[in-house]
């Protein structure tokens, strides 16, 4: 484990998400063993112990950002993803997911967690469809350990699996045994990404929703029906609820042609639905963000995959996502401050971590986020989070703390002396990737 130094913020500007403490425009934070206790006004000379001070003059301090649905494993896809005829998304992933070996896994995952980390995503959700054995489960566990950040990695099926196969449901039964809580530091949980019915007839996805549920795993599925079937005018959410298969444990992603009733059957069974807005706009539509909060529905964000055509810059989606809300809906729901929460306490409440992160209250977790609030792209000041959402940048994070372990400071990722570069491994991963598809005639 990286080490671990109680810190005390002072100074800096804190934009809590914490309704009971809202924002304090001269802050001081004291972080113990890696949580927050103690969240008040600056006072000089305050007594810390043997606190290392990072003195925040300047800054902004936000909780760390959350990410509520990425494909880790296929970081090394990108590059290979483009607008050349054949290089789309799907044909490319469908070629290249069988050659994938052990090292590839783990040096994806590590360099999308090393990307998410830069732009201060301290929480990421690893939906991983392409498990093709444990070891590769194992792999991407332990490259999420190894990167300092926090979040939950959800068991899938092999990139293009047959309909008629269920998901390895034996080895998540052993995952815990083999991956017990001492070892994952608090930081990781599991869950399950299935197909779902319309993907897969009722004897698989009937005994993979019955499995998950009675092994207490929340489970996460896309809901991409309209990408399969023409003319399509819902995402069949109403199906699911009758079927039983909506429900708090359950997670949708995307969902951008949901009917207004399908719309109505997510609030009525308080399911999530994880939005990706750059690749859904990419690809798929407009996300129907307003229409879902306005529908009362626990709504998050993610970044989806760094395939294409997204990176961790998580304040430049958001600055999209208003612009694109206001000009499609014309309606006020969708706020900066509003983005900034749907980004940090709501996908805390999205994974069940609401009481551990997603905001800078005293008792949970010290995941924060230091901006530069001088660099010149957020002078002169108004709103701080209108600030941050318009015009900040990725560039001004400066320090980025998970678990209370600094992975960022002053502005550079910091990484142990025996650990190797998650970039050049990545790249080397990738270029053997395409040799090894070449040689089989996947890939040209």
């Amino acid at each position: 484990m990286r080490q671990r130094n109680d810190l005390l913020i002072a100074g800096t500007y804190l934009i809590s998400m914490d309704p009971a403490i809202a924002d304090i425009p001269r802050a001081d934070i004291l972080v113990r063993a890696g949580q927050i206790v103690d969240v008040g006004p600056h006072v000089p000379g305050r007594e810390i112990g043997e606190a290392q001070v990072i003195d925040a003059a300047g800054t902004m301090t936000l909780p760390g950002f959350v990410d509520t649905h990425w494909h880790l494993w296929n970081s090394l896809l990108r590059g290979t993803v483009g607008d050349r005829p054949g290089a789309d998304y799907f044909t490319v992933k469908r070629a290249l997911a069988r050659h994938f070996k052990l090292g590839d896994f783990y040096w994806a995952a590590r360099l999308g967690l090393a990307e998410a980390a830069s732009g201060g995503i301290t929480t990421v959700h690893n939906f991983d469809h392409n498990v093709r054995g444990p070891q590769d489960a194992d792999a991407n566990i332990q490259a999420h350990l190894d990167s300092g950040l926090r979040g939950r990695f959800s068991y899938g099926p092999p990139d293009s699996a047959s309909p008629e196969s269920t998901n390895d449901l034996d080895d998540l039964v052993r995952l815990r045994a083999r991956w017990p809580s001492d070892h994952l530091d608090g930081r990781l949980d599991f869950g399950v990404a299935l197909r779902g019915p319309y993907r897969t007839p009722p004897e698989v996805y009937e005994r993979e929703w019955k499995t998950a549920r009675s092994l207490g795993l929340p489970i996460t599925m896309h809901c991409d029906r309209c990408l399969r079937e023409e003319d399509c005018r819902s995402c069949g959410l109403t199906r699911l609820e009758e079927l039983g298969l909506l429900g708090e444990d359950v997670q949708v992603i995307h969902a951008v042609h949901a009917s207004e009733q399908d719309i109505e059957a997510l609030a009525r069974t308080r399911t999530r639905v994880s939005l990706s807005p750059m690749t859904e706009m990419r690809t798929m539509g407009f996300p129907l963000l307003t229409e879902l909060l306005e529908a009362g529905v626990q709504v998050s964000l993610s970044l989806d995959t760094l395939a294409m055509p997204t990176s961790a810059d998580i304040l430049g989606h958001l600055r999209t996502i208003v612009s694109v809300e206001t000009a499609r809906t014309g309606s006020g729901t969708v706020t900066p401050r509003r983005l900034l929460q749907l980004a940090t306490i709501d996908g805390a409440k999205d994974l069940g971590l609401q009481d551990v992160v997603g905001s800078v209250t005293p008792g949970k977790r010290a995941d924060l986020v230091i901006l530069r609030a001088s660099d010149i792209n957020l002078v002169p000041a108004g709103d701080p989070a209108e600030a941050l959402v318009y015009t900040g940048q990725i560039d001004n994070i400066d320090t980025v703390i998970a678990d209370g372990r600094i992975l960022k400071r002053h502005g550079r990722l910091e990484f142990d002396e025996d650990d190797k570069d998650p970039v050049a491994m990545a790249v080397a991963c990738r270029d053997a990737l395409l040799r090894r598809a070449a040689a089989a005639g996947d890939w040209h």
